[in-house]
């Protein structure tokens, strides 16, 4: 098992003896082990190692266990991870104050190590089970939202007129992308079209010549080849051109051929302010996308 994969787990006890018996019992389970001696301390290293699953004392001094774990749940992925809370405490107002805090689960002092294995094992298995079936659900919400922009596509090509349907299709592919900019060059007129989200500069307020990239990736594209640039100030491009891209506000950025058989009709240009988003925009869609643009009139 590669060692990233292996469950984090995040101790927080005062108490050093306490703290070393529970890190033997953790380890001794299979699982990594970072440690912290109060709430400051949990709060620091819980953004720093992102843990799978916090075992939190409640009684602790300055900031107890359940005040750090309010604080937790309010941090960015924070909100589902799972947090046994371990406590002397075991009476019913406690115990309801450990769930209000947003305690998964508790256990109490003195440990029965048995159940303490068995309760970190289960709230793992379910945490796993969780992210498991959001990313299925993730997947098919993305696969929904790709076949109604196809269909809306589908739509446009059909009705109206060419400069609106393509001025339509690239608003519809810069709102599905969640991009700041699709721009769309066009062999055979020289000429560009593109769609911007508000607040963004228009790429002729920028540039001085049309955005076409031939020269530095002419080669793959005329190999109908989508080309991602991960990150601009890295790209294979002129430090003028740079430039004015960081100037656009565009990071990142995907190029892709229309092309036929016999020639390259343009050039579909999509830009991101951040991350490049890998897993909505394969290859294999960008690619879709640029002969969908093939249908109207050949560029």
């Amino acid at each position: 098992m590669l060692n990233d994969k292996i469950p984090l787990i995040l101790i927080v006890d005062d108490d050093r003896t306490m703290c070393s018996l529970l890190n033997l019992a953790m380890e001794e389970e299979g699982y990594r082990v970072v440690e912290a001696e109060n709430g400051e301390q949990c709060l620091s290293e819980f953004t720093h190692f992102q843990p799978d699953l916090i075992l939190l004392d409640a009684v602790m001094p300055d900031i107890d266990g359940f005040t750090c774990c309010q604080k937790i749940r309010r941090l960015p992925a924070g909100d589902r991870l799972p947090i046994l809370m371990i406590t002397v405490l075991d009476d019913q107002e406690s115990v309801e104050q450990a769930f209000r805090a947003g305690a998964t689960d508790y256990i109490t002092k003195p440990i029965h190590w048995s159940v303490l294995s068995q309760r970190v094992r289960r709230l793992l298995d379910d945490d796993r089970v969780w992210t498991e079936l959001t990313a299925v659900e993730e997947q098919l919400r993305q696969q929904q939202a790709w076949e109604k922009l196809i269909s809306n596509i589908l739509e446009q090509l059909v009705s109206g007129d060419r400069d609106f349907q393509l001025i339509e299709i690239l608003n519809l592919i810069r709102q599905w992308s969640q991009s700041i900019r699709v721009y769309l060059y066009q062999s055979n007129s020289a000429t560009y079209l593109e769609s911007v989200a508000v607040g963004y500069p228009l790429i002729e307020d920028i540039f001085t010549t049309e955005v076409n990239f031939v020269a530095e990736y002419g080669e793959q594209y005329q190999q109908g080849q989508a080309i991602v640039i991960e990150d601009i100030s890295q790209a294979d491009l002129p430090p003028a051109e740079i430039e004015q891209l960081k100037q656009l506000k565009t990071q990142s950025l995907a190029i892709v051929p229309i092309k036929t058989e016999e020639r390259i009709l343009g050039l579909l240009t999509i830009h991101f302010s951040g991350t490049f988003p890998q897993d909505r925009l394969s290859p294999n869609r960008l690619l879709d996308l640029a002969n969908l643009l093939t249908i109207t009139d050949n560029c």
